[in-house]
């Protein structure tokens, strides 16, 4: 018997009891109450009982089965991610490593440019003055 079973079946014994008149809500039911409305177990409930101590330990294994299974997959899930932070991390020091040397590059080019444009215009000062003073 499945736990939907035994469920539907204790909901089936609430709504006998629920449906007795009132002189008799207080006796239990009996074996032939319950047979009435299809429910084919003994005086005591122990089928009952017993299958849903089942379903129960059934249903507790299968969590903690799903429950492993879950734990594992977030775990690769998460070795995944990190991995992937690793390699972004990696990547974003290569591209600031590539911009150290390019401003470096940038920064020479441009003092050499800057150091031809003094000189020449220092040549061009010389060259001024000297044709001035030289006429």
């Amino acid at each position: 018997m499945s736990q939907q079973t035994v469920i539907h079946d204790i909901n089936q014994i609430g709504n006998l009891m629920a449906d007795q008149p009132e002189k008799t809500k207080d006796s239990p039911a009996t074996v032939q109450d319950l047979r009435n409305i299809g429910i084919a177990i003994d005086a005591n409930f122990m089928l009952i009982r017993s299958e849903a101590k089942t379903e129960s330990a059934l249903l507790r294994g299968e969590a903690k089965t799903e429950s492993a299974l879950l734990r594992s997959e977030m775990a690769t899930g998460f070795a995944k991610v990190d991995a992937r932070f690793t390699t972004i991390d990696a990547e974003f020091k290569t591209v600031r490593s590539e911009m150290k040397t390019g401003f470096s590059d940038a920064k020479e080019s441009l003092t050499r440019w800057s150091m031809g444009i003094f000189f020449s215009v220092v040549a061009l000062v010389i060259a001024v003055v000297g044709s001035i003073l030289f006429r």
